[in-house]
């Protein structure tokens, strides 16, 4: 089982790998510490992963997915289902050091 502190002790040569095995681990990818959970990995997220767009299962809201839309470097927006009301998705803008910049909402 993966350490949510992992991401910080893994070397950018093995940044691949880890990724790969990290989606294996259903508790690490799914549950609380996720990659994306803490600024330490999305700025690392951010800095290692291509512009893109990525999703995931959200393990809150089974059926539905967690968006991310990376900007390489510069920063990144998580969409995902709201917790207070789920017919809105909720858009949270991080800085490239993982820090919450704005909070948004939208129709589902």
């Amino acid at each position: 089982m993966l350490d949510p502190r992992d991401v910080d002790r893994v070397s950018d040569e093995e940044w691949e790998k880890f990724k790969q095995d990290a989606v294996k681990d259903e508790l690490y990818y799914n549950g609380p510490g996720d990659l994306l959970d803490t600024p330490e990995g999305r700025a690392k997220f951010c800095r290692l992963n291509k512009t893109s767009v990525f999703r995931k299962p959200d393990p809150s809201y089974p059926g539905y997915k967690i968006w991310v839309f990376n900007n390489q470097g510069e920063g990144m927006v998580i969409k995902k289902r709201s917790h207070v009301d789920p017919s809105l998705m909720e858009d949270v803008e991080y800085d490239a050091e993982g820090k919450e910049i704005s909070r948004s909402y939208e129709p589902a």
